[in-house]
């Protein structure tokens, strides 16, 4: 029973991991020339930022420095209390493709990110938008092969996964694991499917028809919803658009966060979000996560060879799987051994979220404070 059960558990890891995880990683956007010689649609490049004065201004320029012949850049300053707003103001005034709005009051039944980005989305004038993130760094030709992938395709929405820039050794393996969470988690290569629960959307890069994100209500549907990036692609994929998401190793890059702790830290508002506010989804991830990436090695320690034989074979496959998706987005050989603790790490990371939340009944986000009641009124399902 036990020898068989171990074999069972490889084979619904082979059939949860092994596609997704090697569509991943075998799709890549990389630098075009096409686009140069053809008439593209215009982009409004959406830019919202909440104190990010340490990276704002090297963003913002690796964004005019884009070889595209028809974009603008609305940046947003939302509410910084650090030197973001002044910062923006100095690039934009080197250059009139760059422009700012300043937001000093934020309206009720919104997020603060969320309503940025929507009222850049109303000043913008391109038949495409591009929001991004105040931290990532754009290749010169990032949008072009973008643009040219969506235009071809017939697609209305593109998301590209950008290089993280590596760390500590630790902390570059909890983010490997979450690229790997990502991939099995959205089950990625179902995207371009018609299967509904399968959805992308990537904070770093996300690229969309304006015509279909208005039509659909933009970002008023999910005003309240803290991980609106994936939430994004959500509304997309259920009001028809077809989409897709791309490895940019070569396009985008990122340093996430600059330590381990801020990794975990940064994930207190999204990882209780991401599970409803639900202690019952939060209970049954943990059985899960504790039944396929825990107990597997406990079945190796305690049963003797080869009743543990289907146990060791689930192991090396969470263990290869994980380094190829570690070493596809600048990671190491070296990180191979991690994943167990990765994994650990990613748990306590949810647990942490589920339990800070709980304890200040609400998530705090950009200078603001949302009740846990109104997060989970404005949850997007």
């Amino acid at each position: 029973m036990i020898f068989w059960s171990g074999w069972l558990l490889f084979g619904g890891i082979f059939l949860w991991t092994v596609p997704a995880v090697l569509w991943f990683v075998s799709r890549r956007l990389n630098p075009t020339k096409q686009g140069t010689s053809r008439t593209l649609p215009s982009v409004s490049i959406i830019v919202p930022a909440c104190n990010e004065a340490d990276a704002i201004e090297q963003s913002l320029r690796s964004l005019l420095k884009l070889q595209y012949s028809d974009f603008e850049i609305i940046a947003v300053n939302d509410r910084s209390t650090d030197a973001t707003g002044e910062i923006m103001d100095c690039v934009a005034a080197t250059d009139a493709r760059c422009r700012i709005i300043h937001i000093s009051e934020l309206p009720s039944g919104w997020l603060g990110k969320n309503h940025a980005m929507h009222t850049a989305a109303q000043h913008a004038t391109g038949k495409l938008l591009l929001f991004t993130d105040g931290d990532v760094i754009h290749e010169p030709d990032s949008l072009n092969a973008a643009v040219c992938y969506l235009v071809d395709r017939q697609l209305q929405h593109v998301c590209l996964l950008p290089r993280m820039i590596p760390g500590s050794y630790i902390e570059n393996s909890m983010v490997a694991f979450f690229g790997f969470a990502f991939a099995i988690g959205q089950q990625v290569h179902l995207t371009r499917t018609k299967w509904p629960f399968a959805y992308a959307g990537v904070g770093a890069f996300s690229l969309i028809d304006a015509e279909f994100y208005r039509s659909v209500g933009g970002h008023k549907p999910l005003a309240m919803d803290v991980i609106d990036d994936v939430k994004l692609g959500k509304l997309v994929k259920q009001n028809g658009g077809r989409q897709d998401v791309l490895a940019a190793p070569n396009l985008l890059s990122i340093r996430w966060y600059n330590s381990l702790w801020e990794v975990i830290k940064g994930l207190e508002k999204n990882g209780f979000a991401a599970l409803g506010y639900s202690l019952t989804a939060l209970i049954a991830t943990s059985v899960l996560f504790f039944s396929t990436m825990v107990f597997p090695y406990v079945a190796v320690a305690v049963f003797e060879w080869p009743t543990c034989s289907g146990f060791a074979a689930a192991i090396a496959l969470w263990h290869t799987m994980y380094t190829i998706v570690a070493v596809s987005f600048g990671g190491s050989l070296l990180l191979a051994p991690m994943f167990p603790i990765a994994s650990w790490l990613m748990s306590f990371a949810f647990w942490r979220s589920s339990w800070v939340t709980l304890r200040q009944g609400g998530v705090k986000w950009r200078n603001g404070f949302y009740s846990l009641k109104e997060l989970k009124a404005g949850l997007y399902k």
